[in-house]
């Protein structure tokens, strides 16, 4: 819960930290990640670290931040009762 309440002042950026722990609890939390050069993507927690290694390992690209949609911030919000 610490780390979502950290990711809510944030205005939803993620940390890879935080990102690691969103894995742990929440695996099929849908995250953005965005590249230096690539369009936006949204997939599941699990799946964006693993595209994020896969990419900066390649040497394709890199990642500029990661971060929850505000729909889905909201909604995280609204179930754990957080005051924007």
């Amino acid at each position: 819960m610490n780390t979502l309440l950290q990711i809510f002042s944030h205005w939803g950026y993620i940390t890879e930290c935080q990102l690691k722990e969103l894995v742990e609890y929440f695996p099929h939390t849908k995250v953005v990640i965005q590249w230096g050069r690539n369009p936006r993507e949204r997939l599941p927690a699990w799946e964006a670290i693993e595209r994020m290694k896969k990419v900066e390992a390649e040497d394709t690209d890199y990642v500029r931040s990661v971060f929850f949609t505000a729909q889905d911030l909201d909604k995280l919000r609204e179930v754990f009762h957080v005051a924007k």
